[in-house]
């Protein structure tokens, strides 16, 4: 009996192993996923299966073969086979003898039989008689397979090795290993008695547990059970064996104690993307004992897609299982077994991620203990090349099974590391928003590139004061300088210009208020793009402007993700339309074919005024390198880039913030979008876009580009701005410490009214008497 099964384990181990071989090949840019069915090597392939069931050739008169009587008392396996082997060697030297015995009649009677034929030839003269060709006698023979009417055929479907998800170079995000469950096989011969069955099986039992990091629960009514109904394969512990107790035991087996090799799931890079692999999880347990065993079952549970890219192309990333059947005779010997049906390994999910960049963006904010998002988009395309989340989780910790102690912790981690901040988080985008509503002010053609307005620090709506984050005033501006310098006032003023229509109306254009359209759609939150509509849907109100002016900065109702800002930053870099983030590029099979394509997309044109485009961007341009922009710390090394810092109120009854960088580079001929955040703890109120999170899309943007300039991907010479002024030049300037965007304000119990005379007279409130200043308006609430 252990022959068989061992035999059995081995063509499991080898067929998991062949399987895979192939993941651990360097891939080429198109990866393909691993061969249905590869060879292994020389020393360690088994004996072929039997095939079907196989004939014997026994003489008519021969007695016939007798079977052991159910009745009998069990014997001992080994002592079996080898009394078994005894009968059959004089069984086939007694029927070598009667064969010999039997040719040699055939021959004496040819000799004897002859026939003579007169045949005329040429000369006249008769041939000799020659003798007649007579052909051997076959005795009579009849067919007897080697079963019996109590042999126990078994068929059972092996689980396909699941396909790959890589990156758009073919380096593996998620892959196959070979794992192990350890089980007892119980003796297959037809009668024993319960307490036979339990003196087996407590020795293997035993060895099993102590391999185990956990109690394997296993009774012996479960152990009778599964001998009456499920004896023809193993019971196994639902925990995997430990990886390095496997690799000591796969060639040392106890007797009665078997191993079964399954595809595992694994992250060779660990956390890294593990908010857009997602969680993987049993599609079920093994078999209860007291189930009858059924045709074609599946040989163990296999994994599926709980969330993530796992769960959006489960069906595409699930094989085809394979058919393994064999069977037994009553005394639970093997008489034939093969593989009907080869297991055809899932399809292989390419993604536009670049591992690369993903690597960096995801070091640098975990380095730095951030708790927020980057994004990273090829304008062209929309392709996301790096969509980092921090903190986040190892989906290797997800892949089978977890204990409900840890799943308890995790969720009730205050980090919140199941967040996927890029694409779940929704947070006020802040001075990011700043663009959208430059560009809606600047299309309404009453405002053009060179219009100028004042900056004061404070402006009234309905007896409010809303500030600027400066307490000075900074005089009059145009919009390169407004952007640049981040002026709340300015955009105050002119989205009272524009009107509530044309802001909502821009920012829905830019994308704001809709799922992008990323394949994980289950997974991304809308956010919200308030219009009047919404407002009086939400409480009655209408569009104040108070209300539009604090939508003009960003704040408010305004909710979005840093994958929405970020795309919106693409739309900005290209000018004439927004792109679709696209997350997965196509899907091969197992071949190399490709099966399914998803091209890229955009939105609806944008249709913007090339000279406001223009503005626009040289103000993001000057954020980072004029004197006093807020974003100086996002510099790059080797070519200009362009961005937009933001700090928002996210929490204010927590004094909670979130700050910003957002834009794209190169400044001239963009490749990529940007959007990065950083995640404020609640009291933490010296943050801001750009102390906070401009040097970490500096040191990210540093180093893609020193690689791309190692791999001779851009021009050894310093790149010029439109002003002239290098990259070289600025970067031996001393910069200016950037400023603190937004400053919750908080309200003075008495606001002193300007006096008359002077200029400041015909700016200020002409009330005599001073009054109580009335409360800010209050930021709501956001959620997460």
């Amino acid at each position: 009996m252990k022959f068989p099964l061992t035999r059995f384990a081995s063509a499991m181990t080898l067929a998991a192993l062949s399987a895979l071989h192939a993941q651990d090949e360097p891939r080429p840019p198109k990866a393909e996923p691993v061969p249905e069915e590869e060879t292994a090597p020389a020393e360690s392939v088994p004996a072929q299966p039997a095939g079907a069931p196989k004939a014997e050739v026994i003489p008519e008169d021969n007695a016939p073969i007798e079977e052991s009587s159910p009745a009998e008392p069990w014997e001992d396996p080994d002592v079996m086979r080898q009394r078994k082997a005894k009968e059959k060697a004089a069984e086939e030297k007694a029927k070598a003898a009667q064969e010999a015995e039997a040719e040699a009649r055939r021959k004496m009677e040819t000799e004897e039989a002859k026939e003579v034929r007169a045949v005329p030839n040429d000369t006249g003269t008769p041939d000799k008689p020659a003798p007649r060709e007579v052909k051997p006698e076959k005795p009579k023979i009849a067919l007897a397979l080697k079963t019996d009417p109590n042999a126990k055929p078994l068929s059972l479907r092996v689980p396909a090795p699941r396909g790959l998800i890589v990156d758009r170079n073919g380096e593996p995000f998620a892959q196959n290993k070979v794992a192990h469950y350890i089980g007892v096989q119980l003796p297959m011969k037809e009668g024993l008695t319960d307490v036979q069955i339990l003196d087996f099986a407590r020795g293997p039992l035993a060895f099993c547990q102590a391999q185990l990091n956990e109690k394997w629960d296993l009774t012996d009514a479960d152990i009778i059970q599964h001998y009456h109904k499920r004896r023809w394969v193993p019971v196994y512990s639902a925990a995997l064996l430990p990886e390095e107790r496997a690799a000591k035991l796969r060639d040392a087996l106890p007797s009665g104690v078997v191993l079964r090799p399954f595809f595992l799931r694994t992250y060779p890079e660990n956390a890294m993307a593990g908010h857009l692999l997602g969680q993987m999880g049993k599609s079920g347990a093994f078999s209860p004992p007291k189930q009858d065993l059924e045709a074609e079952e599946l040989m163990w549970p296999p994994t599926v897609g709980k969330a993530g890219l796992e769960k959006r192309f489960d069906k595409e990333l699930t094989g085809t299982p394979g058919l393994y059947q064999s069977l037994f005779d009553a005394n639970g010997e093997m008489l034939s077994e093969e593989w009907t049906e080869r297991p055809r390994a899932g399809n292989t999910v390419v993604t536009t991620l670049d591992m690369n960049f993903q690597r960096i963006a995801e070091r640098n904010l975990r380095e730095r203990g951030v708790r927020g998002a980057f994004v990273i988009m090829d304008v062209h395309t929309g392709d996301i090349l790096a969509m980092a989340s921090t903190p986040s989780t190892n989906p290797n910790d997800w892949v089978y099974e977890v204990s409900q102690e840890f799943y308890t912790k995790t969720l009730k981690d205050p980090e919140n590391p199941m967040l996927c901040r890029a694409i779940q988080g929704l947070y006020p985008p802040a001075s990011t928003f700043k663009v959208v509503t430059a560009l809606a002010a600047l299309e309404t053609d009453e405002i053009g590139p060179n219009s100028e307005f004042p900056c004061p620090p404070v402006m009234y709506f309905n007896k409010r004061p809303m500030r600027n984050h400066t307490k000075r005033d900074e005089g009059s501006m145009d919009v390169e300088r407004a952007i640049m310098r981040s002026c709340n006032t300015w955009f105050y003023r002119v989205s009272q210009i524009c009107g509530g229509t044309a802001l909502s109306t821009m920012g829905s254009r830019f994308g704001f208020g809709d799922k992008t359209g990323i394949c994980l759609e289950e997974m991304e939150k809308a956010g919200v793009m308030p219009t009047s509509e919404y407002h009086q849907k939400k409480d009655g109100s209408s569009l104040t402007a108070g209300i539009l002016a604090n939508t003009a900065i960003g704040q408010g109702d305004v909710l979005a993700t840093p994958l929405q800002v970020a795309q919106m930053m693409a739309g900005i870099a290209r000018g004439d339309a927004v792109p679709r983030p696209r997350l997965v590029k196509l899907i091969q099979d197992v071949d190399g074919r490709i099966v399914q394509h998803f091209p890229p997309s955009i939105r609806p044109p944008l249709g913007l005024q090339k000279e406001n485009l223009t503005a626009v961007q040289r103000g993001m341009r000057q954020v980072v390198s004029g004197g006093g922009g807020t974003g100086s710390r996002a510099e790059n090394s080797y070519v200009p880039i362009a961005g937009k810092t933001g700090t928002g109120q996210w929490h204010p009854e927590k004094e909670q913030n979130v700050a910003w960088f957002a834009g794209f580079i190169p400044y001239k001929n963009p490749e990529y979008a940007y959007a990065c955040l950083y995640e404020g703890d609640p009291g933490e109120s010296a943050i801001s876009g750009g102390s906070k999170v401009a040097p970490i899309v500096g040191d990210v943007f540093n180093e893609i580009y020193k690689a791309k300039k190692k791999h001779g991907e851009i021009k050894d010479r310093d790149e010029e701005d439109e002003d002239g002024e290098t990259v070289a030049s600025r970067r031996e300037t001393k910069r200016a410490t950037p400023v603190e965007e937004v400053r919750p304000a908080e309200p003075a119990p008495v606001v002193e009214q300007p006096k008359r005379g002077g200029l400041r007279w015909l700016f200020g409130r002409r009330n005599k008497q001073p009054q109580p200043a009335p409360p800010p308006p209050a930021a709501p609430a956001n959620p997460r």
